[in-house]
């Protein structure tokens, strides 16, 4: 596959609704009328946990920020995101790898995550047990380029909570679980030559690559990589957003 390729379609599962991007009403709908519906069905006692997968460069952080501040000003559901950025490996551990210097290179590739924290936090949000009690999760700090634990305060009377990142719809060990956990998974679909000049922009603009030559070596050589992985790995969702540029 060439970064210019498009990316296949997920496999289609029974009634996978689609959306585009634009449709940001409907989708705040959707949400809604979800959210209302299971409360009715386990008496208050769950928050609504909604997964949004996609490649990297794909919009995901954006996208689950745009919902969460209508959710939180227009539709007064109390709402917050959770990164997967979170739960990167610390430097510290990556060094520990049987192969440091490829962890390195590879940073941000499945490996280098921490998926067994990650779904032990979700089966926190998930419990009724957990409900009344404020849970911590971590962020993560480009400048420090680590995470930085219970950074972000997830409080009692949070409603719906977007999970977002690359892997959240993997088939492999851990990650597999986070779908069985979730009440419904998404999947942002955007095309491998938007992502690819979106994410050589980030790496310059971030300062991860000094110039535009290392800039496309690290997007093509690890994050595109991760892509195609994503892609050829990751389960069928219950909702796919198209991207529409």
């Amino acid at each position: 596959m060439t970064p210019l390729e498009s990316p296949p379609v997920l496999e289609q599962q029974q009634q996978q609704v689609t959306y585009y991007t634009d449709q940001v009403n409907d989708i705040i709908q959707r949400i809604k009328q979800r959210y209302h519906i299971q409360q009715q069905q386990q008496h208050h006692l769950c928050r609504l946990l909604i997964s949004l997968a996609g490649i990297p460069g794909s919009g995901k952080s954006t996208f689950s920020h745009q919902l969460i501040q209508q959710l939180n000003k227009q539709q007064h559901l109390k709402s917050i995101v959770i990164p997967q950025d979170g739960f990167h490996l610390h430097r510290s551990q990556l060094s520990q790898l049987p192969n440091p210097e490829e962890a390195f290179k590879r940073r941000g590739a499945p490996f280098t995550f921490n998926p067994q924290a990650f779904v032990e936090l979700i089966r926190k949000l998930k419990d009724p047990d957990w409900k009344d009690k404020t849970i911590y999760a971590p962020s993560f700090d480009h400048k420090l380029k680590d995470p930085i634990e219970d950074e972000i305060k997830i409080d009692s009377d949070v409603e719906v909570i977007i999970i977002e990142g690359n892997y959240v719809s993997l088939t492999d060990e851990y990650w597999n679980d986070i779908s069985e956990l979730v009440d419904e998974s998404w999947f942002i679909q955007t095309g491998l030559s938007v992502v690819r000049d979106r994410i050589i922009k980030r790496h310059l603009q971030a300062g991860i690559s000094s110039t535009m030559e290392e800039a496309i070596e690290r997007t093509d050589g690890n994050d595109l990589v991760n892509a195609k992985y994503i892609l050829e790995h990751s389960k069928p969702t219950d909702v796919v957003i198209i991207t529409k540029e």
